[in-house]
């Protein structure tokens, strides 16, 4: 069993590292498409409930417009969303473990939050984490398993899309990741 997961969790760090190489190479061209973004949240939540469920986390949304239709690469932004769900299903506690979704546009541009109520994540590693090298010295510091490319996967990703990425964090408070996505229009 233990060598089974041990496997998966090998390819899954391949997968990973061939799908960064993809991007930093600029080979891997965005397939862009319109759709309706509160739904595609939903669809990923809902692939992730195994995971939330067993820790009894609560998922809230806030989502004033629920008609948002974001022009962009629909797998790419899935995969950032997982990524990034996934790590805050991984940080929060087990009793009472709580992630918001905020998501707001303005001017054209759709911001989307993912907060939770976690750990944190100490503000000298806030611009390290989306480094593909990174892993903190501090084993207390490190980033939780399996996370390693996912968030340089993610700046990846939303710089493609002519959007930015970053976290906001208070020590055993609160980690937010943020990201912004231009509603349409990438030359």
């Amino acid at each position: 069993n233990n060598i089974v997961t041990e496997t998966e969790r090998l390819s899954h760090l391949i997968t990973q590292v061939l799908n960064l190489e993809k991007y930093e190479s600029g080979k891997q061209r965005l397939m862009l498409s319109s759709f309706n973004y509160e739904e595609m949240i939903d669809t990923t939540v809902l692939s992730l409930q195994p995971l939330w469920q067993q820790k009894n986390i609560q998922i809230k949304k806030i989502i004033p417009n629920s008609e948002l239709i974001l022009y962009a690469d629909k797998n790419m932004i899935i995969q950032v969303l997982n990524n990034l769900l996934s790590n805050a299903i991984k940080f929060v506690p087990t009793s009472n473990g709580l992630i918001i979704i905020r998501v707001n546009e303005i001017d054209g541009v759709i911001s989307t939050e993912i907060e939770d109520n976690g750990k944190g994540i100490n503000t000298e590693l806030h611009h390290l984490i989306f480094d593909k090298f990174f892993q903190a010295k501090n084993q207390t510091l490190k980033k939780p398993e399996g996370s390693g490319l996912g968030l340089a996967i993610c700046k990846k990703i939303i710089e493609m899309h002519q959007g930015k990425i970053w976290v906001e964090s208070e020590i055993n408070k609160y980690s937010k990741f943020l990201f912004t996505l231009p509603t349409q229009n990438y030359n």
